[in-house]
Parts: structure tokens; C-alpha cells; sequence
């Protein structure tokens, strides 16, 4: 798996970590693994927001958001998610009304009004055959185009899930042949960026400690 800088701990008001709280812990309690994937989600996609040299408060937003992206799976049976991505008619349909059923749980929570749009169009594609709304290019808020991609990249390209098939370079072929259609082009840049800055980090790491184990085996000997 490729290590990214956590930076899950932005400043709260005691109010909005209350609710994040609770609603994490709701969301752990009906699926671990969505539980797991929130918080990898809210990883990725600050590490995105912070590339892209946001000012803080929006990269305080998108981490918020992230947190709470799959929320509406709440209402969503265990049985059906479990069936993803092969489902029927009527069950696509019944998943793609998550967006909205967090949206919904949220709308009356006045320190998340500045999240509810993100969580809503979280899903809009930048081609605009995305959905809730068919939202298309920059008409999609930039803390739903970084989630996107980050949501795309945990499920279906990084190593520590179920799905994973697939090579570091396999995943970033993956990413750019989206790049344009249904990822923001540059967001997808900066995703690319940090994914490189952290291989090579871990490889500096690998080879520190190598150098550490080769000294102290010359000292010993």
C-alpha cells in the first residue's frame, strides 16, 4: 500500500466533531469496511486539496466531507452493497440515491451546510453523465471532484482493498485514461503527484533502513 501523510486532525469546532463522531460511528457499526474506506477516502483526498494548495478552510471542508461521503449508505442494505458493482436495474437505482440520503441526513445541521453540497455531487462525473444531477466540468464544487477521485482510487486501485488487481503503475494508467472524462484533469495531476512524492518517500524510507542494518552489521563484524 502506498503511505500517505495523514492529516485528518485539521481544527474542528467541538459541535462539527461531535457530529462527525457520531455519524462514523454509526457508519463503523453497520460496515466496517465503508467505515475503513471513509477515513482512506478523507486521507487521499486532503492530500489532493493540500497539493492543490487550498487555503486551509476549504482543506478542513473536503476532509469533513470525505468523512461523511458514503453516509447515505446508511440506508442502504448490507445485502445490496455487498452485491456491488454487479447490480440489476432497480438496485443501481437504489445505490445512487446514497448522495442524496446523506445530503438529506445532514441539511438541517447547520455546521454541515458547508459540506452538503460536496456530499451531494460526490458522484457527478466531469463529462456530466455522472449523477444526482448530471453536473458537468467545473459546474461540480472542487471538494466533489477531489473526492471523486480519491473514492475511485480506494475502491478499485488501492492495494489495502478486496479489489485490488492491479500494480502502482497499472492504477495511475487507470487514473489518466479517466483523466478528462470522468475525473477533473487536474485534480487527477495532483493525485498523480502525490502518489509519486509518496513512492519516493517510501523508498528513501527502505533505503535508510537498509543503510542502518548494513552499518550496524559492519560495526558488529
Amino acid at each position: 500500500m502506498i503511505t500517505i501523510p495523514q492529516f485528518l486532525d485539521f481544527p474542528l469546532d467541538n459541535n462539527s466533531k461531535e457530529i462527525v463522531t457520531f455519524f462514523l460511528r454509526l457508519l463503523e457499526q453497520k460496515n466496517k469496511s465503508m467505515f475503513l474506506h471513509s477515513q482512506q477516502v478523507a486521507n487521499y483526498s486532503v492530500s489532493i486539496a493540500a497539493k492543490m494548495c487550498l487555503p486551509l478552510p476549504d482543506v478542513s471542508t473536503i476532509k469533513t466531507a470525505a468523512l461523511l461521503h458514503d453516509i447515505g449508505h446508511l440506508a442502504t442494505p448490507n445485502a445490496l452493497m455487498a452485491k456491488y458493482p454487479f447490480f440489476n436495474v432497480r438496485e443501481k437505482a437504489a445505490y445512487r440515491r446514497h448522495s442524496v440520503a446523506g445530503c438529506s441526513m445532514l441539511e438541517n445541521i447547520p455546521e454541515m451546510d458547508h459540506v452538503l453540497k460536496i456530499i451531494l455531487h460526490h458522484h457527478e462525473t466531469w463529462d456530466g453523465k455522472g449523477f444526482p444531477n448530471r453536473l458537468k466540468g467545473v459546474n461540480i464544487p472542487l471538494g466533489a471532484r477531489i473526492i471523486a477521485v480519491a473514492d475511485y482510487y480506494d475502491m478499485f486501485l488501492n492495494p489495502c482493498t478486496q479489489n485490488w488487481k492491479k500494480t502502482h503503475e497499472e492504477a495511475a494508467q487507470e487514473l489518466r485514461k479517466y483523466s478528462g472524462t470522468r475525473f477533473d484533469p487536474e485534480v487527477v495531476n495532483a493525485f498523480f503527484n502525490v502518489l509519486t512524492n509518496s513512492k519516493n518517500s517510501t523508498k528513501k524510507t527502505a533505503n535508510s533502513k537498509e543503510n542502518i542494518l548494513k552499518d550496524k552489521k559492519a560495526r558488529s563484524s
